[in-house]
């Protein structure tokens, strides 16, 4: 083990396909945000980028009973690209979950990349956002979810193999291994949200999976470990395929 920490290992919930993934992502979704609203008046929830959650995000703007005039959305990683960007993560969450909900919308809380400012300025004004955005639980700012995924390689959010990352940093700049600029929340911040889900899909990450679950903890090689084996009551969502070399899944 690369750090003296406490780890745990996350539960899965396994769904036969990437269809029946999405449909179970997108009802506990609605449930768990209707819950926090319900409990604190408003949820804040972060949500990722790449392709898998498309599709729950799409179920999850026709889902009932979501006040979404109570929720606040973040986007938890961006790339360093303006929203009207076709890569950018705030704009795939506007365009998958926003566009199709039928009344009210929440309120999206986006990093804001602007032309001529580098990231050292988006971060300090998207961090200041935050510290007046999360509530303070023991120490710790607290979202009230957080939804990741995860990548062959082992990452999630924008925090990739290869680099420690500061635990307490609230934001960071990184980059892709491709020299891309990315910003991102840091695996504290993520993983103190009083729920932690990845939703995760296809064979081509199933030995990945197995690695991050039942592996040895070695964050820098897999940093999704900062956040899964770090967050207690952690669930991982994914389908067979990609559960395939995990011993008796739930």
């Amino acid at each position: 083990m690369s750090e003296n920490v406490v780890t745990e290992r996350p539960s899965l919930r396994v769904q036969a396909d990437p269809g029946e993934l999405a449909s179970f992502a997108a009802s506990t979704l609605a449930r768990e945000i209707g819950e926090a609203v319900a409990a604190r008046g408003e949820a804040v929830v972060a949500l990722p980028g790449g392709s898998t959650p498309k599709a729950a995000l799409e179920l999850l703007s026709k889902a009932p009973g979501v006040d979404w005039a109570k929720v606040v959305l973040v986007p938890g990683d961006e790339r360093f690209v303006p929203v009207s960007d076709p890569d950018s993560n705030e704009g795939m969450i506007r365009r998958t979950l926003l566009s199709g909900l039928p009344g009210p919308s929440p309120i999206v809380v986006g990093w804001d990349v602007e032309e001529g400012l580098g990231p050292e300025t988006i971060l300090g004004r998207f961090e200041g956002r935050l510290l007046g955005l999360l509530p303070r639980v023991e120490g710790e700012l607290r979202f009230d979810l957080v939804l990741l995924g995860m990548g062959a390689d082992g990452h999630t959010a924008s925090l990739f193999p290869g680099r420690e990352y500061p635990d307490q940093a609230l934001v960071l700049a990184t980059r892709h291994p491709s020299g891309q600029v990315r910003l991102t929340l840091g695996p504290a911040v993520l993983r103190a949200a009083r729920r932690v889900r990845f939703l995760v899909a296809g064979d081509d990450k199933a030995a990945t999976l197995a690695e991050v679950v039942y592996g040895d903890y070695e964050p820098d090689r897999l940093p999704a470990q900062l956040i899964a084996r770090r967050s207690p009551g952690c669930q991982i969502w994914c389908d067979a395929a990609a559960a395939s070399l995990i011993p008796n899944p739930i």
